[in-house]
């Protein structure tokens, strides 16, 4: 009963994050072999799909969505770009891509769709070959990781550029300029040739994480926000173009917007009240995680055993001879 009543919290929780999160799927680019139709939602636990479906490997999910089609299963596309944008639904007409765009319904709670993709790929080439890059925007000490796909990449440095909105001396809006500036970097690195087509598929992660705090901070509707969207549209119009050249249009270039963040955030504050004095808010506890799924799990599985026991009891049938009913008969036989 216990892993019922865990399964189906689960599902619950899920569902509940699902409905408060919206987000976006979006098309840049396609090939000629790949037909993307329609406006239906898509789940975000279907984009691992998507993109093998794409790749032409096993799909081990079936779905009915319909917005995908493969025209040419022999001819599938080199390369798959995904620019993963945390914190906002939306990139929006300040954006001006012109894209294939599909409503996204966040439905997994923290998905990795590149690691899923990676172990497919590795699994149907064994040969190896393939690039697998994994990019954090917002962690540029780890992009000499990347220097045998890229070569040395080095994050331009923020200036002031042509900003009408966004201040370098804000915090929020530093960092968003920084991680446009890290993705900049590789797009220029694309357009200088370091990657080209060579018969072996490629898959590109690209994850921006600062559009969130500054959404945050300035609020959605914003100036700074839609001139930070404005930016970053440009700059993924740009990653486009590149990567297009680059692999001959033999490529599905992406983008995810989700703003499931302030879901996880919101539920986080709610069952972790901590001390604002003594601890500080960035702190965790390395047994955290194994303390909250105790805590977690105990309550559900508690909360619902005592419900059904209730349940049970008021639906029980006490019978004739049960000491209720011979307490309370009014013809009770008497000892002579």
């Amino acid at each position: 009963m216990g892993g019922t009543m865990a399964l189906f919290c689960l599902s619950l929780l899920i569902s509940i994050i699902g409905s408060n999160a919206a987000g976006e799927f979006s098309v840049l680019h396609s090939p000629e072999s790949l037909k993307f139709s329609g406006s239906s939602k898509v789940g975000e636990s279907l984009l691992k799909e998507i993109f093998s479906a794409c790749f032409g490997l096993s799909v081990e999910e079936n779905s009915d969505w319909n917005g995908l089609s493969i025209v040419d299963p022999f001819n599938t596309p080199e390369a798959i770009v995904e620019v993963y944008i945390e914190g906002v639904s939306g990139l929006g007409n300040a954006a001006h891509l012109d894209a294939k765009n599909y409503p996204l319904v966040v439905d997994e709670y923290e998905p990795d769709t590149f690691a899923e993709i990676r172990h497919r790929l590795k699994q149907r080439f064994t040969n190896g070959g393939n690039i697998l890059v994994d990019v954090k925007l917002s962690e540029p000490g780890e992009f000499q990781s990347y220097s045998e796909v890229f070569g040395n990449v080095a994050p331009l440095k923020v200036t002031k550029q042509s900003l009408q909105h966004l201040k370098l001396n804000v915090e929020e809006d530093y960092q968003f300029l920084a991680e446009l500036e890290a993705l900049k970097a590789f797009i220029n690195k694309v357009q200088s040739g370091a990657v080209s087509p060579d018969n072996i598929v490629d898959f590109y992660n690209f994850r921006f994480r600062s559009l969130h705090a500054l959404s945050d901070f300035h609020g959605p509707k914003s100036l700074q926000a839609k001139e930070a969207k404005k930016l970053l549209g440009e700059a993924l119009e740009d990653l486009s173009k590149a990567f297009v050249k680059a692999y001959d249009g033999s490529v599905l270039v992406t983008a995810v917007t989700t703003d499931v963040a302030h879901t996880r955030r919101a539920v986080r504050a709610a069952i972790e009240p901590r001390d604002e004095v003594t601890q500080d808010d960035d702190a965790y506890s390395a047994d955290y995680a194994a303390i909250f799924n105790i805590i977690l799990w105990f309550g559900v599985v508690f909360t619902f055993t005592l419900v059904a026991i209730v349940y049970a009891i008021m639906d029980m049938d006490p019978g004739r001879d049960s000491i209720i009913y011979r307490m309370t008969n009014t013809r009770m036989k008497k000892d002579n």
